[in-house]
């Protein structure tokens, strides 16, 4: 969407309001950057309680996988996304994207273009500076007693300080990567913790950096009155914990303001179901992240959340494990970048895997185990996480929520259902555009549909890739032709802008219809429709049936005025092989091999031609493997009902 579409949607009051607020910002950040070289810290550090180990709980796996990690880092080895291990060196150079072999210079931040188009992406070095890492070596610390780990994080900060001046480079341009990168420094020294008299000075730099860090966030909020994401989440997540591991002047205040914006900001950012309002799993992940870690604070604090809070925190839970299969793997759906407020054990477990197409950056049964931990459920998640953060629950049994044992459900607000049987699970998407129809993370994914067959993924969303390293990959996998829907006339269900500045940014032309679910005798039905073709004189009804243990059926119908072309996807990983029995015709079919025999066949009232024509989908951000593509296509007047039928062998 344009920025004229969104300032006129806006009432003139908060207009006038966001005004005001922008005046304010420059106003703070002109200050702030006047005053940096006489900043003087006024606080200290001291830890909290946000970790509570019991290290005699944690397995021999998750310890063998958090020191191998460890020993990666020890040695200059970066493991990264879809990239593999990658030696940096120690220290690595922080503004460096390795993959491009371009760097940023270090000279005033605001001066800087982070996005650049020279296949450079700034998440390379923007990842690095999180400082993720450093919590994971206070952790091998805790294990092992290991002088090593504790050496090589103190080394690893100390540069980062000295190579990172603030203000200057591309670490200190945007406030949401501070605040990630404070809250994984105050993780790290609570971890590190006691420091004896040898360490003071090294601490006390430590701690001066983080009131600079907390200076600088406050300067460079990135609120809004148009439009909050993430990105301001973040801030005020950052600004809260900061606020709790500093004590000094003016943090008390700190910490009851913060502790109440992050409150109200989970009934803004998360809809009453539990879906993130960005339209992503991969940020449903990440912003989910931010939320516990503030409970975790807040507990931390001995400060009890209000149950507005709880009960959105707790659907957010309930949301994933709704979506996730059986393994603890939640579907692409989305922009996923693998953000992360804390790595976890399946995070590192991912990051360490040789085969680089067998990594999947949504893996979260252990975020899972935190939150059946924190409200007395069973998530089916990854337990001895929960060796680090000790008990949270009172309840003395873990009861498995309703909403992963519904057979159907829906979320209406997040426009996802799902339905399930002994021999198969369905997603349908009918999402709304992110963030109250502006876009951001959205991808044109209206009417499209994710199964599991027997526990093995079938049809899969392509995922994302890259954001600004190549604007026609993160283009290809955000199109509708990559999504298991209708595509029209080769066009877009929300076209996107063709400013090559504008890869966050998605016209607010689907609107997509509540998902209506009947549960009739032996199945379950979804219906919805989508008017992002009205542009074209077409509108998309979608109804998807599933039948029995082993049938679903698909119902396409397509309405409008003139002649159009349509094209119905399929997109299978490569381990489905597909055999085409009948190519053309009103029915076209294939049988697909895999590791279960599956049959698809599609007919309609129109000639039909089914090909099979290679694609790429993507599980780790900066990683692409093969898949398969499946096109139906045909060509129709004023309108057309397709049926596409899938079956497998009971």
């Amino acid at each position: 969407m344009n920025k004229l579409t969104v300032i006129r949607r806006e009432s003139t009051v908060t207009l006038l309001r966001e005004a005001l607020w922008r005046t304010q910002r420059r106003w703070k950040q002109a200050r702030f950057s006047s005053q940096v070289a006489d900043i003087q810290c006024e606080v200290e550090y001291s830890p909290v309680g946000y970790y509570r180990p019991t290290l005699d709980l944690i397995s021999e796996s998750t310890r063998s996988i958090i020191l191998r990690y460890a020993d990666c880092i020890c040695l200059g080895d970066f493991p990264w996304f879809g990239y593999g291990r990658v030696n940096l060196g120690l220290p690595p150079r922080w503004n460096l994207d390795f993959v491009s072999g371009k760097d940023w210079p270090r000279t005033a931040a605001a001066d800087l273009a982070v996005v650049r188009h020279d296949g450079s992406d700034v998440k390379v070095p923007w990842e690095l500076s999180r400082m993720q890492f450093l919590p994971v070596l206070g952790k091998a610390w805790l294990l092992t007693g290991d002088v090593r780990y504790r050496a090589i994080s103190r080394n690893l900060l100390s540069d980062w300080i000295s190579e990172n001046p603030i203000g200057q480079g591309v670490n200190w341009t945007i406030a949401m990567e501070a605040a990630l990168r404070a809250m994984s420094i105050c993780l790290s020294l609570e971890l590190l913790w006691p420091f004896p008299a040898a360490e003071y000075e090294w601490l006390r730099k430590v701690t001066n950096s983080l009131w600079e860090h907390l200076l600088y966030i406050e300067a460079h909020n990135e609120f809004s009155h148009l439009v909050r994401s993430n990105h301001y989440l973040s801030n005020i997540t950052g600004l809260f914990c900061l606020s709790i591991f500093l004590n000094g002047p003016q943090m008390a205040t700190r910490r009851k303001l913060y502790g109440n914006l992050v409150q109200r900001e989970i009934l803004q950012q998360v809809h009453q179901d539990g879906g993130d309002y960005e339209a992503s799993t991969g940020y449903q992940v990440l912003v989910l992240q931010m939320f516990t870690s503030a409970f975790l604070l807040m507990r931390a604090q001995g400060h009890q959340p209000s149950a507005d809070f709880l009960k959105r925190l707790r659907n957010m839970y309930e949301f994933l494990g709704t979506m996730a299969d059986e393994k603890g793997y939640l579907p692409q759906a989305g922009d996923c970048d693998d953000g992360r407020v804390e790595l976890l054990t399946d995070d590192l477990e991912q990051m360490l895997r040789t085969n680089l197409s067998a990594r999947n950056s949504l893996a979260i049964s252990g975020l899972m185990g935190i939150g059946g931990a924190i409200f007395g459920q069973d998530y089916r998640g990854r337990r001895d996480e929960l060796a680090w953060y000790g008990a949270m629950s009172d309840s003395p049994e873990q009861k498995e929520p309703e909403r992963l044992s519904q057979r159907a459900i829906v979320f209406p607000n997040s426009g996802l259902a799902i339905a399930r049987n002994s021999q198969a699970k369905v997603i349908f998407v009918a999402m709304p555009n992110g963030i109250e129809g502006r876009g951001s993370h959205t991808h044109n994914d209206k009417l499209s549909l994710i199964i599991w067959i027997r526990g093995q993924e079938f049809l899969v969303d392509c995922g994302t890739g890259c954001y600004t390293r190549d604007a026609e990959l993160r283009n290809r996998l955000r199109a509708t032709s990559a999504h298991n829907t209708v595509q029209i006339d080769g066009q877009e269900q929300n076209r996107f802008s063709k400013s090559p500045s504008a890869l966050f940014r998605i016209c607010n032309d689907a609107h997509v219809n509540p998902i209506l679910m009947k549960e009739v005798d032996n199945h379950v039905l979804f219906q919805a429709s989508h008017d992002g073709y009205r542009r074209l004189g077409v509108q998309h009804r979608r109804a998807v049936k599933l039948m029995s243990e082993n049938l679903l059926i698909v119902n396409d119908e397509l309405s409008g005025t003139g002649g159009h072309s349509f094209d119905v996807l399929f997109h299978l990983p490569k381990k489905w092989q597909v055999v085409i029995r009948q190519t053309a015709g009103q029915r076209v079919c294939c049988s697909i091999q895999g590791p279960h025999t599956v049959a698809m066949e599609c007919h309609a009232p129109v000639p039909l031609q089914l090909i099979c024509i290679p694609g790429i989908i993507s599980r780790a951000y900066g990683a692409v493997e093969e898949a398969t593509t499946i096109v139906v296509s045909g060509q129709f007047g004023q309108s057309v009902k397709l049926a596409s039928q899938i079956s497998w062998a009971a």
